[in-house]
């Protein structure tokens, strides 16, 4: 198994504001982002503590790798008591994550400290842009 530490999605660690626009709603979203490493480095712990609008949004995922060192597992549960599993790829500096009704497309910048992208959403086999989203690492390290 590879470990997650010595692979690309490293570039996630850390503590990162999350800021962007809901897009049905013109709402703001903003919030704290953290990834760590977790079990002697096999695998990626990421909480997500955002407002969507007036709504309060946590999730909890654990991220780890497969047979690949740019492409991870992403299973994540949520404060609603949802649960489900996403594909993240990573190469270079394009950040993608892929689920049956969800995208996500980002772009790091070269030091790391900002991603920027936007999700979308799959509605009647049509996909629509949801949020804009930039994130900016406040700490390297949680």
């Amino acid at each position: 198994m590879n470990k997650i530490e010595t692979s690309n999605f490293s570039r996630l660690i850390g503590i990162w504001v999350t800021k962007g626009t809901i897009l049905a709603d013109n709402a703001e979203l903003i919030g704290i982002d953290t990834y760590e490493y977790i079990l002697n480095g096999n695998y990626i712990l990421h909480k997500a503590d955002v407002k969507m609008g007036n709504e309060r949004s946590q999730t909890f995922e654990i991220i780890s790798l497969g047979n690949s060192p740019t492409r991870a597992k992403m299973q994540y549960y949520n404060s609603k008591g949802q649960s489900g599993s996403m594909t993240g790829y990573l190469t270079k500096n394009i950040f993608k994550i892929r689920s049956s009704d969800m995208r996500f497309e980002g772009k790091f910048n070269e030091e790391s400290t900002e991603l920027i992208g936007k999700w979308f959403v799959k509605e009647n086999d049509k996909w629509t842009n949801f949020i804009d989203l930039k994130l900016k690492k406040q700490k390297e390290s949680v």
